[in-house]
């Protein structure tokens, strides 16, 4: 169990008393990790979470705020300002939640809204019948495609990067500290948008006990990137490719009908997404002055809808 998760008898671990989750789910395990953060990071600004979504839970977040969508964020950050009230606000959804309020999601980026939001995502609406999402991954058995997903995920942090986000950033249960480190970023470059992958038991058909394994496997093979968007800068981290492909699809029973052919097909996915990152450190690296003919160091990503560079 991670250091910052131990509860002592001064401090207790924060949690969802409200919901009920699978055994060894890693939403679970997020959406505590992110609650004790915030709630450290954030104490003396008494912050508003609220959210909802598989694993998470559907009904009050620690007594903290409201189970809604996240499309309420931006009326309920107006309500607070025009009540003179200040307080950070936080949302914690799943995938599936992204799909269905992305315009409400993507607007609220672009008209500045300063807000965390933070996405679980297992890649399937787990909650009713594990069909896919945008975030389900290439060739991965649904419960209404079983001879797999035709196409990749879409790259939803990269939307919001483009939709006035400040800072955007993926992330892992199975990289805790990277974890941690990025949220405390985050709720001082906001609007703000982290996507961790939370893998599912049912849907992805792994053992309980497989749930950080299976994280670790996507994010050391290659399948899961895990990189930062902050003041400018596109970074990705640098995690030695120690799995294949094969190895990552080899726990999973929503894989279990690939053929060779159709792993070295996600094998060139991945290398077609590691392309993808290249350039886009390229483009967003560190570096002052004009970039074709435009000042943009001292642009604001929210005035324009621009990622701007440092």
């Amino acid at each position: 169990m991670p250091k910052m998760m131990m509860e002592t008898l001064e401090k207790k671990v924060w949690m969802n008393i409200t919901a009920n989750q699978c055994p060894g789910c890693p939403s679970n395990l997020a959406t505590r990790l992110v609650m004790q953060i915030i709630f450290d990071i954030l104490a003396d600004q008494h912050p508003v979470v609220f959210g909802q979504g598989c694993g998470i839970g559907r009904d009050f977040l620690q007594r903290s705020g409201l189970g809604t969508h996240d499309s309420a964020c931006a009326a309920m950050r107006t309500a607070m300002e025009i009540r003179g009230i200040d307080r950070p606000i936080v949302v914690i959804d799943g995938d599936g939640q992204i799909d269905m309020g992305l315009a409400d999601m993507a607007t609220a980026f672009q008209q500045g809204y300063k807000y965390l939001h933070v996405v679980c995502d297992n890649q399937a609406h787990a909650a009713s019948g594990s069909h896919a999402t945008g975030t389900t991954d290439l060739l991965a058995r649904t419960g209404v495609r079983p001879s797999g997903k035709a196409r990749g995920r879409k790259q939803f942090p990269l939307i919001l990067m483009f939709s006035g986000a400040e800072y955007v950033a993926t992330a892992s249960t199975s990289h805790h500290a990277d974890l941690e480190r990025k949220i405390k970023a985050a709720v001082t470059r906001l609007p703000a948008f982290i996507q961790i992958l939370t893998p599912c038991n049912p849907s992805w058909g792994y053992d309980d006990d497989k749930g950080i394994d299976v994280s670790r496997l996507a994010v050391e093979c290659g399948i899961w990137p895990l990189y930062e968007w902050k003041d400018g800068v596109f970074r990705r981290a640098s995690i030695p490719r120690k799995a294949t492909i094969r190895d990552y699809v080899a726990l999973q029973r929503r894989y279990a009908h690939l053929t060779d052919q159709q792993i070295e097909e996600m094998e060139e996915y991945v290398r077609q997404q590691d392309r993808l990152m290249e350039q886009l450190a390229r483009g967003f690296a560190p570096h002052e002055g004009l970039e074709d003919g435009l000042l943009l160091g001292e642009d604001k990503a929210g005035k324009y809808g621009i990622p701007r560079h440092s």
